[in-house]
């Protein structure tokens, strides 16, 4: 795919270098040395992908790439953000701005050529899939406003109740680190998502997937692990989820998908991939706080206000804590319901390495998490997967 590249950089050396390969590559390039004269040629121009420095004479590459996504016509540009700086903090920064690649300088040449590929593919895969009608198995992301606040429990529980419901359901504990899947289904450590994330994208299929669906004791219900060692732990490449992804919906109704409360590029694929997202909150303003610089974050990822739908898990009933309904006014979301806290009940099947609706099927908790299951499912998915 033949693209014009959009080069944003204050030193000629720099745009040189970084010209060189793409046109020899058969791209057009189009160049811009400060933050005002990319957004100018950014409209000007219309490049099909966005190479920018972070650090420009009159304004950050931050900045720019933000003014960039506050175009809905451009939340699908693609943007690769070069940095000098390695400290995961601007790295965060980057991502959480919208960029879709950061790379660090020194930059070489054939990675960066590699890279362009990847995000024009991407690109080309999204737009010819968003227009054709899929009857694939929907894609649910859970994801929390902050640590701690039982996204983890609820992936669980409610990808058990959708499979107790006669729907096929594939559960992934989407992370880069330590995942509770195995304590809390009972499964030994084995295969995980680290191994399989040996394998580059275009390996990642659904033969190569088998072996890491485990089963979890009831026959609808299957789970890939997250990493049980530190040798398995990885940074997730956006093109592994997608293809991750692209094959999972062809083996469940529902692939419900555990994702960590921090930035990611794996996240951001794996979010704007899902036909549904539910936002993981506690009833109290800190929860509240942390969920609108998520809101602004999914925002900035161009993922729709519809696909967005509150998950509360309600551990305490104190003076200044919120109802969901004052939540989901505040932040202009569906509510799906609120999960009542077990504690004792939660510590039981924690210690027994069974979910809370085997292990206590009449309590308040697992009806509610049946009710939602019911919920999702009565609405058709809405957005293809690539």
């Amino acid at each position: 795919m033949c693209a014009k590249i959009l080069i944003v950089d204050d030193q000629a050396v720099m745009l040189k270098l970084l010209s060189i390969p793409l046109q020899a590559e058969g791209h057009t390039v189009v160049t811009a040395t400060t933050g005002a004269d990319a957004l100018a040629k950014v409209r000007a121009e219309r490049p099909d992908l966005v190479i920018l420095d972070i650090m420009l004479p009159d304004m950050s590459g931050i900045e720019v790439c933000q003014q960039i996504r506050e175009q809905l016509h451009l939340l699908d540009l693609p943007i690769m953000m070069l940095s000098g700086r390695t400290e995961v903090q601007d790295k965060i920064r980057g991502l959480e701005a919208g960029a879709d690649e950061y790379i660090t300088k020194p930059v070489d040449p054939e990675e960066m050529v590699v890279r362009v590929r990847t995000l024009l593919g991407r690109l080309q895969r999204l737009r010819s899939t968003a227009a054709a009608p899929s009857h694939r198995g929907r894609v649910i992301s859970v994801i929390g406003v902050k640590g701690g606040v039982g996204t983890t429990t609820v992936a669980i529980n409610l990808g058990l109740a959708l499979a107790m419901r006669n729907q096929p359901t594939i559960a992934v504990e989407l992370r880069p680190y330590f995942g509770t899947f195995a304590t809390q289904l009972g499964l030994p450590p084995s295969v995980n998502l680290g191994e399989l994330l040996e394998l580059t994208p275009r390996l990642i299929n659904e033969e190569r997937l088998r072996p890491y669906l485990l089963s979890t004791g009831h026959p609808h219900l299957r789970a890939i692990l997250g990493p049980q060692r530190l040798q398995d732990y990885r940074d997730i490449e956006a093109e592994q989820v997608e293809s991750l992804l692209a094959s999972l919906v062809n083996l469940a109704s529902n692939v419900v998908l555990d994702l960590p409360h921090l930035p990611s590029v794996a996240s951001r694929a794996a979010v704007r991939l899902s036909q549904t997202i539910l936002m993981v909150v506690e009833l109290e303003p800190g929860s509240l706080a942390a969920a609108r610089a998520l809101q602004e974050l999914f925002r900035i990822w161009g993922v729709g206000q519809s696909l967005v739908k509150l998950v509360a898990v309600n551990r305490s009933q104190g003076a200044h804590s919120l109802s969901l309904g004052e939540m989901s006014q505040e932040l202009g979301y569906d509510a799906l319901g609120v999960v009542t806290a077990a504690p004792d009940l939660a510590l039981q099947a924690l210690a027994a390495g069974r979910p809370l609706l085997e292990l206590a099927p009449d309590a308040l908790v697992t009806h509610t998490f049946f009710e939602m299951a019911d919920r999702l499912t009565a609405r058709p998915a809405s957005r293809p997967i690539a």
